[in-house]
């Protein structure tokens, strides 16, 4: 469903000639066609969504670059296709939903300490992936913990 809405948003941006958003997601559909091909199946919505968020994470990285080279083309590039592929992720949680949810996983296993600190996050990934800035997990687990 995700994978078809990105096709006919690219028809759409090629119909309008929105060269930026038609490059994002062309070259979103490209890293998915080589999963695909690499894994020998149709791609799973999960799948998609990682792909989608790692091309995010490279897009904040290109950012950052052009920033400090004061790249003003490149920042506008960046932020347009960050906004843009942002609208492809899941509804994302608060900080204070993904407290809540940390803290459920804390408290139903028993966790105890920074020891548990590999223990928690193993528990935790799964439930929060593609619906939290992965960035901002760790020091919540840490702050949670103690």
């Amino acid at each position: 469903m995700l994978k078809q809405t990105i096709k006919d948003d690219i028809i759409k941006y090629m119909k309008s000639r929105d060269k930026i958003r038609l490059t994002t997601l062309r070259t979103l559909m490209a890293d998915v066609k080589t999963k695909e091909m690499d894994s020998k199946k149709e791609i799973e919505e999960v799948d998609l969504v990682n792909i989608i968020e790692k091309t995010i994470k490279q897009l904040h990285e290109t950012l950052d670059y052009a920033k400090k080279a004061n790249n003003a083309e490149v920042i506008s590039e960046s932020e347009t296709s960050i906004e843009l592929l942002l609208l492809y992720m899941p509804k994302q949680f608060t900080e204070d939903e993904a407290k809540a949810i940390i803290t459920e996983v804390i408290t139903e296993n028993g966790f105890k300490g920074k020891g548990d600190m590999g223990k928690v996050m193993k528990a935790i990934m799964p439930k929060l992936k593609g619906k939290y800035d992965s960035r901002k997990v760790n020091p919540l687990v840490i702050q949670l913990l103690s």
